[in-house]
């Protein structure tokens, strides 16, 4: 047992390091998304990063506008402008979202209106040795004109773009992130 010690240490620290990891799926008429990535912060400190979704254009790639209107401490309304490249096109997407919060725990989200069909998902922030391992996941369906293989395709790539954004925020940010949502 004791020589299986450094190999799992190693093994748990290498996953730590190894950056974001995103999977998407074709699942009936729209996508699965899952993605996670561990952050060398507390979670309270993810979860402020995270709730603060007027700041979130600051370094969130391809986030053009999020406007926030607190309902309560725990509820907010968001209205989220991005664009996503589709080759050498750009496309703009708008969600009005309602978010639901367990302070330094969990963020789920639900599209209200917008240009997906249909929105939905959540954000998870467990602590873990050194910090916090963030999971994100959503499932969306497209108008009918969306073909899902090429939506697919570029979420692979925005997902990662997204989630590596986080991670150097989150670095560069470090001990200066409030524990406040």
């Amino acid at each position: 047992m004791g020589k299986c010690m450094p190999v799992f240490l190693w093994a748990s620290l290498s996953a730590s390091a190894a950056g974001p990891v995103v999977s998407t799926a074709i699942s009936g008429q729209g996508i699965t998304v899952e993605s996670s990535v561990f952050l060398p912060i507390e979670p309270c400190q993810a979860y402020s990063m995270l709730s603060d979704y007027a700041a979130l254009p600051e370094f969130i790639p391809g986030l053009k506008e999020s406007r926030p209107v607190r309902l309560s401490p725990t509820e907010a309304s968001v209205v989220q402008i991005g664009e996503v490249q589709v080759f050498i096109f750009t496309v703009r997407m708008e969600s009005k979202l309602d978010m639901r919060e367990t302070p330094g725990k969990r963020i789920t989200f639900r599209q209200v209106s917008g240009d997906f069909a249909s929105y939905g998902g959540e954000w998870d922030f467990l602590g873990v040795q050194g910090g916090t391992r963030v999971s994100y996941r959503a499932r969306m369906t497209f108008k009918p004109y969306v073909p899902l293989t090429l939506a697919r395709s570029v979420l692979d790539e925005d997902v990662l773009k997204k989630f590596e954004a986080i991670e150097k925020e989150a670095a560069r940010k470090g001990g200066s992130l409030s524990c406040s949502g």
